[in-house]
């Protein structure tokens, strides 16, 4: 056998062989994943009606961020933790949200959601003073399976602009 022809076969079988090594793609999770951050807005939710800080802070991850508009971001559990709770202590707060959509990506360790809210907190005057807008939430998945929050980001709506979207 020639040089040429022995270097030929040995691309082909190198070429054989890499195509039979290479590994199967993950499955789709992509709907359990959907299914599981639903669920976890759902109680998320929950925990915000209850003014729960405690059990509404668990949805962030260790190192999540939140920004908020006209403020500094909130950088981590134990400064979100903080925040949340002095938030909650407010006694006009209120707060309700809903998820307008859940992408998860193909790779299945981050999904993004995008929703509307509506805030009550004090004015300076003391009076309740609502607020209502759209957010996007990053949401990625822990180690331990778990979804949980990377970035929070509430976007209020102009004052007198239209209502938030009814809740899906």
């Amino acid at each position: 056998m020639n040089n040429s022809l022995r270097a030929g076969s040995l691309v082909a079988a190198l070429a054989i062989a890499a195509c039979a090594q290479q590994p199967a793609p993950p499955p789709d999770t992509r709907a359990a994943d959907e299914a599981a951050i639903r669920a976890a807005i759902q109680e998320w939710s929950a925990a915000a009606a209850a003014k729960d800080a405690a059990k509404f802070s668990t949805f962030y991850a260790g190192d999540a961020v939140i920004m908020l508009e006209k403020a500094p971001d909130i950088h981590g559990m134990p400064a979100i933790r903080e925040g949340l709770a002095g938030m909650m202590k407010d006694p006009n707060f209120a707060l309700s949200f809903a998820a307008d959509s859940v992408t998860v990506a193909r790779s299945g360790d981050l999904a993004y959601e995008t929703g509307h809210y509506a805030m009550t907190m004090s004015g300076a005057d003391g009076k309740p003073a609502p607020e209502i807008g759209h957010y996007i939430v990053v949401w990625r998945k822990q180690a331990d399976g778990a979804w949980k929050v990377a970035a929070d980001v509430p976007v209020s709506d102009p004052p007198g602009g239209a209502a938030a979207p009814a809740a899906h």
